[in-house]
């Protein structure tokens, strides 16, 4: 039986959490998303805007078949922005010099979201990613003040912080000097190419390949009536990389267990990069989109039951995921729940490096989430024994 004590888990591989993509869709950046209203697609790819409100109302309120105590109920316990400071206080994995880091919950953004005017129609997508968010769930800026009084200290600022749909750290300073020099140590690590920030999510089948360390060019592709999209660049120009256009990404992953009887797998990422959603992009990419990932799940369908990439330009790729029918059995959900399950990721990681002072490398690291526990559990992946990577290897040489 697997121990998944802190120092264990950290030992074997690592876990994260949560659920619905982002409030900001998948137009990657805000400018662009002011810029082009994107549309996605309805009728026939799946349930309209008003199916989807009458499930999600349902799955919430817990009729139908819904478990009332599901872990996935669980996410936003808090009724007050004094309830969640208080929460993230108790957190707290680091604390010295005048750089605090706690652990953020999945699904709260650092600053307050998009909210879509009454009289313009929502999307599918728009409609899932709010779904399961109680209205009154604050931001971390709103719980800023508090967190200074439970500190006792004039001045607080986030630094990094991990985004809404994901769990994970989340850096503080009480001191703009200790703020310029973590994000030097940011710079450092991009300059050398040395990914200080590490990832664990569950996925939907194992990446293809099982590990891999390289550079990857990315940027936004136009997909006509729908926006700018985050894709990996098959082709690109050097005058691409010059103005802006594309960005090479160091990413490194490996596949810690692989579960062949759920189909999923536990995947640590390393990235420097976390802007218009790469991480997400990138293991779609890999053939194994993130479980709950409702963005960009949709990028990968399999036909014949072999698993094929859909381009940005399809519009099938902007369907949410589909899962078998036997990972909502394991996940005790109703039957095509997807609205359910959060997006599994969760920043376990961040290196800083030089920052000691003796210039050695500060490592913080946060235990995943309860739920990302869990999910991980139901879905065969916490046996991190020989078996397990047996299977790994024999999957990898196909």
């Amino acid at each position: 039986m697997f121990c998944y004590s802190t120092k264990n888990l950290y030992g074997r591989f690592s876990v994260e959490c949560r659920w619905i993509a982002s409030q900001h869709m998948a137009t990657a950046s805000k400018s662009s998303f002011k810029k082009t209203k994107p549309r996605y697609p309805t009728g026939n790819f799946g349930l309209d805007k008003k199916e989807r409100r009458t499930l999600r109302k349902r799955l919430l309120e817990g009729k139908n078949d819904t478990v009332k105590k599901h872990v996935f109920k669980k996410l936003y316990p808090w009724q007050s922005k004094k309830d969640l400071a208080l929460h993230l206080k108790n957190s707290e994995v680091y604390n010295d010099g005048g750089l605090i880091t706690l652990c953020k919950p999945y699904g709260i953004p650092q600053v307050g979201h998009y909210e879509a005017p009454k009289e313009e129609s929502r999307t599918i997508v728009q409609t899932l990613a709010s779904g399961g968010v109680p209205d009154n769930v604050p931001s971390i800026n709103r719980t800023i003040p508090i967190l200074k009084e439970l500190y006792n200290v004039d001045h607080l600022e986030v630094v990094k912080s991990t985004e809404r749909w994901s769990s994970g750290l989340i850096l503080l300073s009480t001191d703009p000097n200790v703020t310029e020099k973590v994000k030097k140590c940011f710079r450092s690590s991009q300059a050398l190419q040395q990914p200080p920030l590490t990832y664990w999510a569950v996925t939907c089948g194992m990446p293809r390949p099982v590990a891999v360390a390289k550079r990857v060019p990315f940027g936004l592709e136009h997909v006509p009536n729908t926006g700018h999209m985050p894709v990996i660049k098959k082709e690109y120009a050097k005058g691409d990389i010059k103005s802006g256009k594309v960005k090479l990404a160091v990413v490194e992953h490996v596949t810690k267990v692989f579960s062949k009887e759920s189909d999923m797998s536990l995947v640590e990422v390393n990235v420097h990069i976390t802007k218009n959603h790469f991480l997400r992009v990138w293991l779609a990419y890999s053939y194994s989109p993130i479980l709950g990932d409702h963005l960009y799940g949709g990028r990968v369908k399999t036909v014949a039951g072999k698993k094929v990439l859909v381009g940005e330009q399809n519009l099938t790729s902007y369907v949410p995921q589909t899962l078998p029918d036997d990972t909502f059995l394991r996940l005790n959900l109703p039957d095509k729940a997807v609205e359910m399950i959060p997006c599994h990721l969760h920043l376990s990681k961040i290196k800083l490096s030089r920052f000691e002072k003796n210039k050695s490398d500060l490592v913080i690291t946060a235990p995943p989430p309860d739920h990302f526990m869990w999910t991980c559990r139901q879905l065969g992946l916490m046996a991190a024994d020989e078996e397990g990577e047996q299977d790994i290897a024999e999957e990898s040489s196909r």
